[in-house]
């Protein structure tokens, strides 16, 4: 499987901003091709977001990173200045026991 890992920094980001950019992350977990969805704050920076997604493969991870529901998302992301660090880790866990 894929762990596709983002750690967002929303510092000098309204709250509000924050709230909306972190509800529409949420929503993708309504994707087909997610096979998992995981958004919280660090528990010791106040202003980072992490997201823990699951891919069955690297096939499943292509099709979210072009689709049109997560495309806007990263728009909107990029253009409220938020800075983003991502990580994509293949693993042999089994997303079935984790979703």
């Amino acid at each position: 499987m894929i762990w596709h890992i983002v750690r967002f920094d929303f510092a000098g980001i309204a709250d509000d901003v924050r709230a909306d950019l972190e509800a529409q992350l949420r929503d993708l977990d309504d994707l087909d091709c997610v096979g998992f969805l995981r958004l919280g704050r660090d528990l010791e920076q106040s202003t980072v977001t992490g997201l823990l997604t699951g891919f069955a493969d690297a096939g499943e991870l292509d099709v979210y990173r072009a689709h049109p529901d997560h495309l806007p998302v990263v728009e909107a992301i990029r253009e409220a200045g938020v800075a983003v660090t991502r990580i994509d880790v293949e693993t042999d866990d089994d997303l079935a026991v984790l979703a």
